[in-house]
């Protein structure tokens, strides 16, 4: 079943995406793509695996900082998110369910290397403001990172440290992206806030 289940990952591309598109009368929701699995086409299943396989990938690559590692990952994910899909409640949204599944792989996989990486992902197109926030000590924003509101922490966790678009996160979250636009800029101040409040203890 495993195999059978890599074999679909590995091969589903662009071109098996646009068939499979073609079969539905307009771009179909998440929900709709998991309903149509769970009634046996598993071209829907890989329009999911199209969806979400490079959001997975970063995300895999914040907890292994290695890429072959990312994309085995989350191969893993999808294998897991496929044979569990029937628990998947109607009511909550697939991507944060995925999202979910894709954390604990990700965990695992980090426990089986013995390889915790604690270094910030650094994605492209980043302003002067971020790019200083990144090279902060990583004890320190760890610190810093647990004394700010959990609604705030989480958005920056998931941006800074796990390399995840406001979209996605917008999508693990459940969250309007204007919220999530708002909670990171708040988050950044709270941050900051912090940092400056631990650099001033420690000249002292």
């Amino acid at each position: 079943m495993n195999e059978r289940l890599k074999k679909m990952v590995d091969r589903y591309n662009v071109a098996d995406s646009a068939r499979s598109l073609g079969s539905f009368r307009q771009v179909p929701a998440d929900a709709e793509l998991v309903r149509e699995t769970l009634r046996g086409r598993g071209d829907a299943f890989g329009l999911l695996v199209q969806r979400y396989r490079p959001s997975i990938v970063r995300f895999a690559f914040g907890f292994t900082y290695d890429i072959d590692e990312a994309h085995d990952v989350a191969q893993d994910v999808f294998i897991r998110a496929y044979t569990k899909l029937r628990t998947l409640q109607s009511n909550r949204p697939f991507a944060g369910w995925l999202f979910a599944i894709a954390r604990n792989a990700s965990i695992d996989a980090t426990r089986r290397t013995r390889r915790m990486i604690a270094a910030p992902v650094v994605a492209p197109q980043l302003g002067p403001e971020d790019v200083a926030l990144r090279a902060e000590d990583a004890v320190a924003v760890h610190a810093a990172l647990d004394a700010i509101p959990a609604r705030y922490r989480k958005v920056l966790d998931l941006y800074y440290l796990r390399g995840l678009l406001y979209r996605e996160i917008s999508d693990v979250l459940d969250l309007p992206i204007g919220t999530v636009k708002t909670y990171m800029a708040r988050g950044k101040r709270r941050i900051r806030s912090q940092l400056e409040a631990i650099e001033l203890r420690q000249i002292a």
